[in-house]
């Protein structure tokens, strides 16, 4: 699937360039965005090196292209670059390429097919979290849209199904999306915290309900996804001679290795919202679970360390046994945020949020297991293209950290961050 993306917009540039009927490529559409922000941080590197430092780091930019291919057939796609941080470097992909085609329509009732990179539609707003125009503030809210995995999660590879009906202004709909999860190795490894290699997406399911309207009054969903991955992990292991059947004394690094293993993460989302013309308020709870299935490799392990090659057998069972119950992970999350957002006038509004996340299995007292963002911000818009956005956080822990940006040690649980954004789409 990965092969096909680009030749999705190969073939419809060059249905573009040949259409000659009317009825061809009746509604071409391009858009493009780009933004540059500016984030200070008081004890660690967010998005950026902005630990104690003004960072220019984080940039966006994309460019999108829509058209009606033939008769009902669409396709929709969207290039986009990124940068987070130097360790993380710049970033460009293809977001998302899919053609669309209506399937069943009668009435008020529809059903539409969906084929190629879609955009994952988790919760509320994951699949307009691209363009800064489309987002209350310049971070998403890190308990449920978490950027340690933003391109894992907007979009994968496969089919969807989507069906919906009318009543008069509010809409109940369900969709199915079965697909083969885009691969960045980088971000699971932040997630996982199993250092995987040769990391391949094997399959995910998404299923969402929802119902309301977006503009007015009440809407809410719930949202199933699963993503699944086969990977080979290498722990070096802090083994207790003793588990080993062998005198006691300091713990022994021994390198283990567990190919064609497997990740998966579980989540239920249940999203709640209400909308008026000047404000609106907006909920979203969700659990979140990870688990892994290690395949440890005795042999291969045994042939890599001189050590284990001089025990007996007895003893290379226990470290089997040892190994098959410390090589893995298991964790659960608990997460939500609550958010309100007032519209002063047509070109500026502010928003407060309270962004919570847990992970279950430990302790509150440990800064490494959660982190609770209050934070509030403010929006311009000079115009329909420019937008103007500052906001700042107050944060309790470290779990939305990136790790890769943040390898000293940690002491200050409660830290800042200021940013400021400007934009410009077309």
């Amino acid at each position: 699937m990965n092969r096909l993306i680009p030749l999705l917009f190969a073939a419809s540039a060059t249905l573009t360039a040949s259409a000659q009927s009317s009825e061809w490529f009746e509604q071409n559409r391009f858009e493009a965005f780009l933004s540059q922000s500016l984030v200070h941080s008081s004890d660690y590197n967010f998005l950026s090196q902005s630990d104690d430092d003004l960072s220019f780091d984080l940039w966006e930019a994309g460019a999108l292209y829509s058209t009606k291919v033939y008769k009902d057939l669409g396709f929709s796609g969207q290039l986009l670059g990124r940068k987070v941080s130097e360790a993380s470097g710049d970033d460009i992909r293809v977001d998302y390429a899919f053609f669309s085609l209506p399937l069943y329509r009668q009435d008020e009732v529809q059903v539409i097919g969906r084929l190629g990179r879609i955009r994952s539609s988790f919760g509320f707003y994951n699949e307009t979290r691209d363009i800064p125009h489309t987002r209350t503030g310049i971070f998403m809210p890190q308990s449920i849209y978490y950027d340690q995995t933003r391109n894992s999660f907007y979009s994968a590879d496969g089919i969807e199904f989507f069906a919906s009906k009318g009543f008069d202004e509010k809409q109940l709909s369900f969709q199915i999306f079965v697909s083969k999860p885009v691969v960045d190795e980088d971000e699971i490894k932040e997630a996982s915290a199993l250092n995987p290699s040769n990391l391949e997406g094997d399959k995910s399911f998404l299923a969402k309900l929802a119902y309301g309207s977006e503009f007015e009054g009440w809407r809410a969903a719930l949202t199933y996804y699963r993503p699944e991955y086969t990977i080979d992990v290498n722990p070096v292991l802090a083994v207790s001679p003793s588990d080993l059947g062998l005198p006691a004394g300091p713990a022994i690094n021994i390198q283990a290795y567990g190919d064609d293993s497997s990740f998966y993460s579980e989540t239920v989302l249940s999203s709640l919202e209400y909308n008026q013309l000047d404000w609106s308020v907006t909920a979203e709870y969700s659990r979140h679970k990870f688990k892994s299935k290690v395949n440890f490799d005795l042999n291969k392990t045994v042939a890599n360390s001189p050590l284990l090659q001089t025990l007996s057998n007895s003893q290379l069972a226990q470290a089997q046994q040892y190994a098959n119950q410390n090589i893995k992970y298991l964790g659960h999350e608990e997460s939500f945020y609550i958010q309100g957002l007032y519209r002063w006038t047509d070109t500026t509004d502010t928003y407060i949020r309270y962004d919570y996340n847990r992970l279950r299995d430990v302790s509150f007292a440990d800064p490494n297991g959660h982190f609770v963002d209050i934070n509030m911000g403010a929006s311009w818009r000079p115009d329909n293209n420019w937008l103007v956005r500052g906001e700042f956080h107050y944060i309790d822990g470290w779990s939305r950290l990136f790790n890769r940006d943040n390898q000293s040690q940690r002491t200050n649980r409660y830290w800042n961050l200021a940013a400021l954004q400007v934009a410009y789409r077309w």
